[in-house]
């Protein structure tokens, strides 16, 4: 019977401790995850009956050092559905490891989420997208050199090889475009480069990126 990496034990003892430090703040169990991204955390004052829980006062967390990013987890109501809100995420521009920035992913899972909504600010290479534009992400290229899942391979967390023929769920993209156009919002749909950063481009690497599709 094979055994169970040190590095996987270590990582689950990390998550058990950042959910035993929430659970004595809350007994919420969310199902949806939210990770707010620049010029989204006002979202964090439409949760209601919120439990507002510093990053500093989760076990393992770590800390944003992005001024515009609020460091702060919340456990509450929105919409009618108990969510996780991390008000501020981190970066690995920011110089830590892409196990720390996903960490919290991880946590939420183990707290009970069940699904992950993701909201960034980015730029467009689509002349069609003009700024401000809402747009839902279909699809992903990662140019970042670098993948959270590189490691020992937890499979209580998922499969050494996971499938990303569809990496977010159309169904959910085409409800928010629904809701989206009751309210009178006009979408788009796009696909992400991601990038290390903290730089922006070159404009050499943005003809290549709008060649890549």
């Amino acid at each position: 019977m094979p055994t169970t990496s040190p590095l996987v034990l270590e990582e689950r003892t990390k998550i058990a401790e950042a959910v035993e430090a929430i659970r004595e703040k809350t007994a919420l169990i969310p199902r949806v995850g939210v990770i707010c991204g620049t010029g989204m955390g006002a979202l964090a004052d439409r949760v209601k009956g919120a439990t507002r829980i510093p990053y500093d006062q989760i076990t393992h967390f770590p800390l944003s050092t992005v001024e515009s990013h609020h460091g702060n987890l919340l456990l509450g109501n929105l919409g009618g559905q108990p969510v996780c809100l991390m008000q501020g995420r981190f970066h690995f521009y920011e110089g830590y490891t892409m196990k720390q920035v996903t960490f919290p992913v991880r946590v939420m899972k183990a707290l009970g989420c069940e699904m992950l909504i993701v909201m960034n600010a980015v730029g467009s290479m689509n002349q069609d997208i003009p700024r401000g534009s809402l747009v839902f992400i279909e699809d992903f290229i990662n140019m970042m050199g670098v993948n959270p899942l590189v490691g020992p391979n937890d499979d209580t967390l998922g499969p050494r090889f996971p499938d990303m023929f569809e990496p977010y769920n159309h169904a959910l993209i085409e409800m928010g475009e629904e809701v989206a156009l009751k309210a009178g919002i006009r979408t788009h749909r796009g696909i992400l480069v991601g990038v290390t950063g903290p730089n922006l481009e070159t404009r050499a690497e943005y003809r290549a990126f709008r060649a890549m599709g």
